[in-house]
């Protein structure tokens, strides 16, 4: 039995749907019922509503379980008062016959040291939201260790894919169906990994079952400029090249008026600078696994904003 904490985001759907492909049971999570997850229905399937800071319906879910992923979804600004809360719930609960996945990003490392960055990389982040990560993912440790639990990290950069609706990736491919002019924060030219969001949950699933531990690079397809993906969803699209820059004022100028875009906005020295990730020890691990070219996974994304997409 697989429990999907979080079955309402880009990527605790898109375990979800990898985890029924491969037969297997799934219970996925919610806070609210999202058109995305009700459009998925079978046997193997059940949906439910969970606060998970509520210990009670947390240990109800967890019996029977074997693989937990925690793809909790919530907006940047409620990160300092849920996260910490709802991961030690979990953990908590979490006995040595079962295991974590704990789907990690990069902020935690601050501005690259080197590139392409390894798992071996410092975790030297300056900003809140980075400082919190190595945090939580420290007590996942200390947590593990006490209660005998196995976890494992994949760790990625920028997703994007169906479902994915978030500040940056939704209006591109929304923008580009309308041949809108296209944003991209930070630099156009900075070489920037992306990873699909059905490779990243694939790459979740084979680490959950493969009884490895630890912390993952799953890169995705190859870095690519902004400029260059900004273009490739509008060849794609059918609709004019026509881009910009996102300037670092311009986020913070919002940021006054959005508490989200704040807190963007300092993330955006990883649109400034080069992004780039060191996978091989996952390559030389899983030698099978390939990731989705960035043409096939820009022509599927589109497919599901343009006919896909459940109807709000």
């Amino acid at each position: 039995m697989n429990l999907v904490i979080g079955g309402n985001g880009g990527l605790g759907l898109a375990i979800t749907e990898e985890l029924l492909s491969q037969g297997k049971t799934v219970t996925a999570t919610y806070h609210r019922l999202s058109d995305a997850l009700q459009s998925l229905s079978g046997p193997l399937l059940t949906t439910k509503p969970l606060d998970i800071r509520e210990q009670g319906s947390l240990e109800e879910l967890l019996k029977e379980v074997n693989t937990v992923y925690f793809c909790l979804n919530v907006p940047y600004q409620d990160w300092y008062t849920v996260m910490p809360q709802a991961l030690e719930s979990l953990t908590d609960q979490l006995n040595s016959s079962q295991k974590l996945v704990f789907p990690g990003n990069v902020y935690g490392y601050g501005k690259f040291q080197y590139l392409p960055a390894d798992e071996k990389h410092p975790k030297a982040a300056e900003t809140r939201k980075g400082q919190l990560r190595n945090h939580l993912e420290e007590s996942l440790k200390g947590q593990a260790e006490k209660q005998g639990f196995r976890y494992v990290i994949p760790r990625y950069p920028d997703y994007f894919g169906p479902n994915v609706t978030n500040r940056v990736f939704g209006p591109i491919f929304t923008g580009a169906l309308k041949s809108k002019v296209l944003s991209w924060p930070g630099k156009l030219d900075a070489p920037h990994d992306l990873v699909y969001i059905r490779d990243a949950a694939k790459a979740a699933v084979i680490l959950a079952e493969s009884g490895e531990k630890g912390e993952w690079h799953v890169s995705g397809a190859g870095a690519i400029a902004g400029e260059q993906f900004l273009n490739l969803v509008q060849d794609e699209a059918g609709s004019p090249r026509k881009c910009r820059s996102l300037p670092g004022w311009a986020v913070g100028l919002a940021g006054l008026f959005d508490k989200e875009a704040k807190e963007f906005h300092e993330l955006l020295y990883e649109f400034e600078y080069p992004l780039v990730l060191d996978e091989n020890k996952f390559k030389k691990r899983f030698p099978t696994y390939a990731a989705t070219p960035h043409t096939k996974a820009v022509k599927e994304t589109l497919r599901w904003f343009r006919e896909g997409q459940p109807q709000k």
